[in-house]
């Protein structure tokens, strides 16, 4: 992988699509700044890449993105480090680019239910709700793996 261009990149966790022999994950990264003059949040176009694993860290935290995403309405935060290429196509005579990644390392950063009512709305019936009965099912959440505390060979692949 020497001389291919690498990128780290900090996005959600999207669809997972599998095929005989590998597994895509597209990630999403939503890229803004704030404005000097009005101090405001602006946000970009979001960017899409296709993220394919190929360490074995790599392959095991897309079967844990797979268990959380697994659950109705989860986002997942991930970290993915990897060398970028660029994959441009032609569909309906419209052209198409697309950003691959080949992942050397995958982290799952969070994993938290999206939010579906606004705040207000939500605390007033988690209130309601923390009088009536206690919550039952409850998991303590698991603490992110450092992809990079771990002796690695040139492609990422666990110990070496």
């Amino acid at each position: 992988m020497a001389g291919e261009p690498s990128i780290e990149l900090t996005g959600y966790a999207g669809e997972i699509k599998d095929f005989q022999d590998s597994s895509i994950l597209n990630v999403s990264v939503h890229p803004g700044y704030t404005d000097k003059n009005t101090n405001q949040w602006v946000d970009k176009e979001p960017q899409f890449y296709g993220v394919r694993p190929l360490s074995n860290q790599a392959k095991d935290a897309l079967n844990q993105i797979r268990q959380l995403k697994s659950q109705p309405n989860m986002s997942v935060k991930v970290l993915v480090n990897g060398s970028l290429s660029k994959r441009v196509s032609e569909k309906d005579g419209k052209r198409y680019e697309n950003w691959d990644v080949a992942a050397r390392t995958i982290a799952v950063l969070s994993a938290k239910p999206k939010a579906q009512q606004s705040g207000f709305q939500q605390s007033q019936q988690q209130y309601q709700q923390g009088f009536q009965q206690p919550q039952q099912g409850f998991q303590q959440p698991q603490q992110p793996v450092d992809p990079w505390s771990q002796p690695q060979d040139e492609y990422g692949n666990g110990q070496i």
